[in-house]
């Protein structure tokens, strides 16, 4: 990708290009006026023009600006000099999980919890806060800080159900978000959005993160949809072994296709998540057999054997030996018994003497 153009900017020394979105790009630069390093979202020239694209613009940093929360980057400020928009986002040191990916492959699943539950409290946040659905999770939009703190960046195409962007709203039926992580009702607005559809993408950047592999992997970005409404990838245990039949469970779960059965809430999310970091399975009902973008796949069942044991057999009679006395023996007797027999010996053998000379007369 070639680097764009750095913007010129008063009362800003403009860094290293961080990053480039769908209206924006993303710059590293230094603010005169507080000594401070920030990122500056700068939205594409192009756009610039569109009254319309600038009003979203404005209104998606507004928006962000409500949100305070460590594990979402902080917006300080939108403005606009000589036709340029842009506004002041939290410069966060790190690197984003799609980096980590690439220099890793797969990423260790209790790690790949710990990711999740930051960027679900994170979300539960925004979500009692404002209404907001985020509606493009993905590892290029986690942030690891420094200090290690999970941070999720980019509101471009969030939606704030209680704010100006409604499902009623022209812009609202666009499809927007990245296909690899979409849920059905984002590509289809059949059905409104809400919370449930961000679970959906973590599940996506879950599935991703612990195999190493996006969901439907090669395919053109509008069979990745249709696949995401109606195909099945295969269970994330092919390509991760390690993974326990419980977080395949979960990730059956958040990937449902039917709305119904992810969890209802953040809090419900946040808990299956926590059973699963036991190794327990998630609460509630599973999705029905095809009612998940990703198969899980059952233990196999194990024959029982229910014949009777065979009779055991009589156990055979030990035959008794004959032992003869040995001098061993006599040497365990205590010495009465030895004086005993010594006598015994002495009568007989004396008894013996009488006898042949009896009858030698």
């Amino acid at each position: 990708m070639t680097t764009p153009v750095p913007p010129q900017l008063s009362g800003f020394t403009i860094g290293a290009f961080l990053g480039k979105g769908g209206m924006s790009t993303v710059w590293a630069a230094r603010q005169h006026s507080l000594d401070r390093e920030v990122a500056l979202k700068v939205l594409d020239p192009s756009l610039s023009s569109d009254p319309e694209d600038v009003k979203r613009f404005v209104v998606e940093a507004r928006m962000a600006a409500q949100l305070s929360h460590p594990n979402l980057v902080r917006v300080f400020d939108v403005a606009n000099q000589g036709g340029q928009h842009f506004y002041i986002m939290e410069y966060a040191r790190g690197y984003d999980a799609e980096k980590w990916l690439r220099r890793k492959g797969r990423i260790d699943p209790s790690e790949t919890l710990a990711v999740a539950e930051s960027i679900a409290v994170a979300l539960e946040y925004a979500w009692a806060q404002v209404g907001l659905i985020h509606c493009d999770i993905k590892p290029a939009n986690i942030m690891v800080d420094a200090d290690g703190t999970v941070k999720l960046t980019d509101l471009g195409v969030a939606r704030c159900l209680r704010g100006r962007h409604r499902a009623g709203d022209a812009d609202a039926t666009e499809i927007t978000g990245t296909p690899a992580y979409m849920a059905p009702e984002q590509v289809t607005g059949a059905t409104p959005l809400d919370c449930r559809t961000d679970m959906y993408s973590l599940g996506a950047t879950l599935y991703h993160m612990v195999t190493g592999r996006r969901l439907f992997p090669g395919m053109p970005d509008e069979e990745v949809m249709e696949m995401q409404c109606t195909g099945q990838a295969p269970d994330a245990r092919e390509f991760a072994p390690e993974l326990s039949e419980a977080y395949a469970a979960l990730l059956e779960k958040l990937l449902a296709k039917n709305p119904g059965y992810r969890p209802r809430t953040w809090y419900a999310a946040l808990q299956d998540m926590r059973q699963v970091g036991r190794n327990q399975f998630p609460s509630g009902e599973a999705p029905p057999p095809g009612g998940s973008t990703m198969y899980r796949r059952k233990p196999e069942a194990r024959l029982i054997d229910d014949s009777p044991p065979a009779p055991a057999a009589a156990p055979r009679r030990a035959r008794r030996k004959r032992r003869r006395l040995s001098i061993r023996d006599l040497a365990t007797l205590p010495r009465w018994a030895i004086l005993l027999l010594a006598i015994a010996a002495f009568l007989a053998g004396f008894a013996i003497v009488l006898a042949i000379l009896h009858f030698a007369r």
